[in-house]
């Protein structure tokens, strides 16, 4: 995947999408949780972060309860 270093390679079992939006894990690497990558049709799928949770106001993700994004966290 674009914007991850040598060495990592993303498990196609542990991908998880949702509009444009997808995470995965890199099984054999330690760190703090998952890859959070965006796709645009000019750029493709780009990283945009690494961890547990993502705080998605942040991302511009709207907070929708009839549709969730799965990784997505809101600030209180």
């Amino acid at each position: 995947m674009p914007g991850l270093s040598d060495g990592y390679r993303i498990s196609p079992a542990t991908v998880e999408c949702w509009k444009g939006w997808a995470t995965g894990w890199d099984r054999n690497q330690q760190g703090d949780g998952m890859y959070l990558f965006r796709y645009s049709p000019d750029r493709g799928w780009r990283i945009r972060g690494q961890g547990s949770a993502f705080d998605c106001a942040t991302l511009g993700i709207p907070k929708d309860p009839d549709d969730p994004p799965p990784f997505c966290s809101y600030g209180s």
